[in-house]
């Protein structure tokens, strides 16, 4: 089993390829900062509490509100 701090590390970072046939690909790693990176740990942790109460409402916003955090940090790094 992970610990938490493992699973924290492994889903901070994330890569990105970019390119097309004309271009040559290129691989970006966005990290989240460590304050959306807790948010995002605590959000994932209500997952399995609502999955397992069958509110699935519940757990598709949760994901949506990740995905947003995610979406950000994107727009973030490559605003640079």
């Amino acid at each position: 089993p992970q610990t938490s701090h493992q699973v924290l590390t492994q889903q901070r970072h994330i890569i990105i390829i970019m390119g097309g046939k004309k271009n040559k690909q290129s691989m970006e790693e966005v990290s989240l900062s460590k304050k959306d990176a807790k948010k995002v740990a605590k959000l994932e942790a209500q997952i399995p509490y609502h999955t397992g109460r069958g509110n699935m409402e519940e757990v598709e916003k949760i994901k949506g509100q990740i995905d947003a955090i995610w979406q950000k940090t994107r727009e973030a790094a490559f605003a640079m």
